[in-house]
């Protein structure tokens, strides 16, 4: 490796040699995985008794790149866009961090560190559904927004749970059902509310 004198593929020998025959190091020159070739110490080798070696030096490749993804666990479904880190340098060592994903817990080991290769170069964050949420039903008058009944509060759901509001329909004393503000409830990580209406 230029610059460093690492050594990064086996040298090659070749007997059987004739003195004062001359090798010309451009026909020595072999793809290494990872690096670049960029120059020989000298142009050819004229065989001599003594010792006769070329040098080739290489660089490491600095055009790689690495991805990060972040995946639903079990499904692969794509929660964030990926992200594509260019003009990575072979063998160096990136660390990326999660990101937050609203709805969704972290289940992978956080932060994560990869070695830049010539192939495909991935970091994958896998993510689950957070199932600690809930919702609230409330039993309403139309129009006036008086409270008939004590709220039902519903809990252990998982983010996009959908509720259908009409199973949360209820019988009150002196009162017949109406309407409901909404068909469906899907679960989110705010507040979620289902108001069913009922007139006298």
């Amino acid at each position: 490796e230029k610059d460093t004198d690492e050594v990064i593929q086996a040298p090659k020998t070749t007997d059987g040699q004739i003195f004062e025959d001359e090798i010309l190091s451009s026909d020595e020159i072999i793809p290494i995985d990872g690096y670049n070739f960029v120059e020989a110490d000298k142009d050819k080798l004229t065989i001599t008794t003594g010792e006769n070696v070329i040098n080739l030096y290489y660089s490491k490749k600095t055009d790689l790149s690495y991805t990060v993804r972040y995946l639903e666990v079990g499904t692969e479904k794509v929660l964030h866009a990926e992200k594509t880190v260019e003009n990575q340098t072979f063998k160096d060592v990136v660390t990326e961090e999660a990101v937050d994903i609203n709805g969704y817990n972290l289940q992978s080991e956080n932060p994560q560190t990869l070695r830049i290769g010539t192939g495909t170069n991935v970091i994958t964050f896998y993510y689950t559904k957070k199932n600690d949420l809930g919702y609230v039903v409330n039993y309403l008058e139309k129009d006036t927004n008086k409270v008939l009944h004590e709220a039902k509060t519903v809990g252990n759901k998982q983010f996009e749970d959908v509720i259908t509001s009409a199973e949360e329909v209820i019988e009150i004393n002196g009162y017949n059902y109406d309407s409901v503000d909404k068909a469906t409830l899907t679960i989110g990580t705010g507040d979620n509310f289902i108001n069913i209406y009922y007139t006298k």
